[in-house]
């Protein structure tokens, strides 16, 4: 209560808010540069009091926000991935979207930014499996990140470094604030126009300076350098970009671990099925094998096959393998199980209920919604809802 004994309300829960929740532990500035992540429908400053959690929004997931009068929806995939032309309800790449926002259903998507995260979507698959010590199949985010450098005087480094870390700059997986610095001493000799933070014009200056390094994902750099020059006492700040080669901001892609205790690969298959619960597992590679090392991408990730064999996995875990693909595994002595697309990343949507429950307890309703791969295996003499002739 306030000192004139009036009640404060507390603030409600706002879709910035939720996206602000999610973005702590998968980044959103570390997703694909062909990828569209974040708040892709509603207004960021709305009232959320229920969120519907779902890997894509089908028929079926718009239907239960309307039953629920969801808030939000929050998917895997993104609602919006191609540049729409126009928003109908006749137009299938927009049904989702004009659906959604006829109801007044914010949406947020969490893609590649949830794959690549440390607890991300195949260490969510890989644990749910059993797993143990699992950590990425490919560490390092492959990603267009860069190196910042800001030359600035020793006791403006605390201000500079908060405001480049609130831009979104400084964060490796699960830190942020990442920086190093190493001093040394900077010279310039001001113009006759110049206004120097310190000397004077026309006569040269050496002062002492701090080079402050921190990693900064390429899509938020234009926002990270207006922020630091916001706060940079200098006239003409000193700020150096490099691109860097490679993954620089944590996490990686897929994940690996063992079993307690190596089994036949039939065995460890069947346990796979009653673990995550796919549609259907197709099997390529060798049939006898013993298994202990698990490779798993969730998704679409048979393109990492040989990253899985040279990591020593004596099986590998994805989806949406293809025919040439299945003849490789066959020819590599390492067996390639699919599961489906789905079927192993549903099992991240636990993980995001759990990140926004965490941050605000019984302040939103929080549901999950899942369905079965979208194809189905035929069954020669089976008719659903019938009898076989």
């Amino acid at each position: 209560m306030t000192s004139e004994g009036r009640v404060r309300l507390r603030p409600g829960v706002t879709v910035r808010d939720v996206w602000s929740a999610l973005d702590d532990c998968y980044p959103f500035a570390h997703r694909a540069d062909w990828d569209n992540v974040g708040i892709l429908a509603g207004d960021p400053a709305a009232s959320v009091r229920s969120i519907l959690i779902a890997l894509d929004a089908t028929p079926g997931a718009i239907g239960r926000c309307r039953k629920l009068r969801t808030d939000l929806l929050l998917t895997h995939h993104p609602v919006i991935f191609s540049p729409l032309k126009s928003v109908r309800p006749d137009q299938g790449d927009s049904f989702a979207a004009y659906s959604l926002l006829r109801m007044g259903v914010a949406v947020i998507s969490a893609h590649t930014n949830a794959d690549v995260a440390p607890r991300g979507v195949s260490w969510a698959a890989a644990r749910r499996i059993g797993l143990r010590e699992i950590r990425p199949l490919v560490p390092g985010e492959p990603s267009d990140a860069c190196k910042v450098a800001v030359f600035v005087p020793p006791d403006r480094a605390e201000a500079v470094l908060a405001a480049l870390s609130q831009a979104g700059g400084g964060r490796i997986g699960a830190y942020s604030r990442c920086s190093y610095r190493v001093s040394g001493w900077g010279t310039f000799l001001p113009g006759e126009s110049a206004r120097p933070f310190a000397g004077s014009a026309g006569r040269e200056e050496r002062v002492e300076e701090i080079r402050l390094e921190a990693v900064v994902a390429r899509s938020l750099l234009s926002g990270v350098l207006r922020a630091v020059r916001a706060v940079h006492p200098y006239e003409e700040p000193a700020i150096d970009v490099y691109p860097l080669a490679g993954g620089a901001l944590g996490g990686g892609i897929g994940a690996i671990g063992d079993r307690e205790a190596a089994a036949p690969l039939d065995a460890v298959l069947e346990e796979i099925r009653r673990r995550i619960r796919p549609s259907w597992i197709r099997v390529a590679g060798p049939s006898r094998k013993t298994v202990r090392r698990i490779a798993v991408v969730a998704g679409s990730g048979s393109e990492f096959a040989g990253a899985a064999r040279e990591a020593g996995a004596d099986l590998f875990v994805t989806g949406d393998l293809k025919y040439h693909q299945a003849l490789e595994a066959a020819a590599g002595g390492m067996p390639v199980a699919d599961v489906g697309h789905g079927s192993a990343e549903k099992w991240i949507l636990p993980e995001f209920r759990r990140v926004l429950a965490d941050r605000f307890g019984a302040s939103l309703a929080i549901r999950i919604f899942t369905e079965q791969e979208p194809q189905r295996a035929f069954r020669p003499g089976a008719t659903r809802g019938g009898t076989a002739s």
